[in-house]
């Protein structure tokens, strides 16, 4: 009976951070950037091994970078770098967060580590990704097309 318990536990712990993950996605598309972050917060606080999650919430800091003073904003971009690098460590092959990456070094200054070297070696790495995938990396653009539309 405790490993039924158990097992139920486990299985609403992914059920509660999927439905943080979603409402955050929903604050997210509607501009409530705040409101976002606590909810990929609290996904990622329920299951921290989801590399999307940590993808988006890096998308999240970016866009409270954006328009949070200058102060803020750097600790945002930190925070975005650090949440994509966790989301590309946990899954290598995330393009979405690699491409996500390799523009935050193309963009950010050097010293918050922007670098067109690292954002090259990201661009190799796609390009392989591509070539050994084309199918799913296709399917990738073209539901950030959608989205983006």
């Amino acid at each position: 009976m405790l490993a039924t318990f158990s097992s139920f536990a486990d299985e609403k712990t992914v059920t509660d951070a999927n439905d943080n993950f979603h409402q955050g996605q929903i604050f997210y598309e509607n501009d409530n950037f705040a409101a976002a972050e606590d909810s990929f917060r609290k996904a990622i606080s329920q299951s921290p091994d989801h590399s999307r999650y940590h993808h988006w919430l890096a998308k999240t800091y970016g866009e409270l970078a954006e328009t949070s003073g200058w102060l803020k904003a750097i600790r945002f971009a930190d925070n975005a770098k650090k949440s994509l690098d966790r989301a590309v460590e946990l899954d290598p092959k995330n393009v979405a967060a690699l491409t996500d990456l390799m523009e935050y070094y193309k963009q950010a200054p050097r010293f918050l580590g922007g670098s067109d070297k690292k954002a090259k070696e990201i661009s190799n790495r796609l390009e392989k990704l591509k070539d050994k995938n084309a199918h799913s990396f296709i399917n990738h653009y073209e539901n950030s097309s959608r989205q983006n539309s």
